[in-house]
């Protein structure tokens, strides 16, 4: 019946076009860009995004510990558009080296295949324009770098990774934001050497991922946890350094400012409770001296006349130290005594304290410390003086005084 309604060449024609359009259908349904991810019809194509959320959840479902995993929820929870936190990109991070066996790992490779089989000219450019990050660190070196790093020493940020129990495949935390914690700590470190190429700003993925500028690496980016004060046993200068307490750290110059002279006035505070103490020894002395009678000054002055003899003159000061530790305290040698143990332990904390300030080799922090001590010289000059003079007046009276 079509023959007898369309021209002989007409019908001729109509047969090869439907054949080509068969012919064409045919060869799109064959092409598989997952099977044959090298043919040039598959330059262009790309993962669909629900593929590429789903295969994400399923492996962090599973191994939630995974530097891959720390990256994707990180960038999830921040909602972040930074290159690297294209979820394609963190797919790469998790599949092309780390966990290419991982079920849900078989639509990435498949498409792009894994690090050691790659070939740039004939995967999609996909594969190319979100890669993995160059140096990425597998699960297990991340573990192992982390548990190596905190075995050596202890640092802030070891509490994030417990140590893992024997036969563990990895720590059971985030050990790619520990390591980049304990890196930026102190960055200087052997273990430091997978970080150090992975933020490198001369890296193969720098200029297409720029996670060199990310809070994993860069120093002030994300949060104050993220941003450890660096580890420097040098003379620096900066804002941030721990002072004496792990939540003491200035940030910025407000607070660096106001640091300052917290330091400085807790320096003077020293002074005052050195001299105040100093003054009250002088004055107890001369107290006690004032209740001595002429007796005792006569036996102190002969014994500090035979002070210095043979061995039998040094046994009998021993001796009559014995004898003083023996007698019972009077009430006022009480109060005294616990008034003497209140501002030393008051005087010894702030004095070590301070020393421990100096030593985070900050140098305006290093100064605040020594110019509260300079200032305080001369502020407590007249009293230290006068508190030396009593004692000087007190023990040129009563010899030695305790020495027996």
């Amino acid at each position: 019946m079509l023959q007898s309604l369309v021209p002989p060449k007409a019908s001729a024609l109509l047969v090869v076009l439907l054949a080509l359009t068969a012919g064409s259908q045919v060869q799109a349904q064959a092409v598989d860009c997952l099977v044959t991810p090298s043919d040039p019809s598959c330059v262009s194509f790309v993962l669909p995004p629900a593929t590429v959320t789903a295969d994400l959840e399923g492996l962090c479902t599973q191994m939630p510990y995974m530097p891959g995993c720390s990256l994707y929820s990180s960038c999830k929870t921040a909602s972040k558009t930074d290159q690297w936190c294209t979820p394609f990109s963190v797919l790469a991070d998790i599949c092309s080296v780390d966990m290419p066996m991982m079920k849900d790992c078989k639509n990435y490779v498949a498409l792009c295949g894994t690090a050691a089989n790659q070939t740039a000219a004939s995967r999609p450019s996909i594969c190319k324009s979100a890669p993995m990050i160059e140096a990425f660190p597998t699960t297990k070196n991340a573990s192992a770098l982390v548990i190596d790093i905190c075995t050596e020493m202890d640092m802030a940020g070891c509490e994030r990774c417990p140590k893992p129990p024997p036969g563990a495949y990895a720590a059971n935390c985030d050990t790619l934001g520990t390591y980049a914690i304990l890196c930026k700590a102190m960055p200087e470190m052997s273990q430091c050497a997978t970080w150090k190429t992975m933020c490198s700003t001369s890296s193969a993925t720098a200029s297409s991922l720029s996670f060199q500028s990310s809070e994993y690496c860069a120093a002030g980016v994300g949060s104050p946890d993220m941003n450890p004060p660096a580890m420097r046993m040098y003379f620096h200068l900066g804002f941030a350094d721990y002072v004496l307490f792990e939540k003491w750290v200035p940030r910025n110059q407000s607070q660096y400012v106001g640091t300052w002279f917290a330091l400085f006035f807790l320096t003077l505070f020293f002074q005052t409770i050195s001299t105040y103490r100093t003054c009250l020894e002088a004055r107890w002395a001369e107290e006690q001296a004032a209740e001595n009678d002429e007796t005792s000054k006569s036996d102190s002055s002969e014994r500090l006349t035979s002070f210095g003899g043979d061995g039998k003159h040094r046994s009998s000061i021993f001796m009559h130290w014995i004898q003083l530790w023996r007698q019972p305290w009077s009430l006022k040698e009480v109060k005294q005594n616990v008034i003497r143990a209140i501002l030393t332990f008051v005087e010894t904390t702030l004095g070590y304290a301070l020393m421990l300030v100096t030593m985070t080799f900050n140098v305006p922090l290093f100064f605040a410390v020594i110019v509260g001590l300079t200032v305080g010289s001369v502020v407590f000059s007249r009293q230290r003086s006068a508190g030396v003079a009593r004692g000087d007046s007190n023990s040129s009276a009563t010899g030695c005084a305790g020495c027996g």
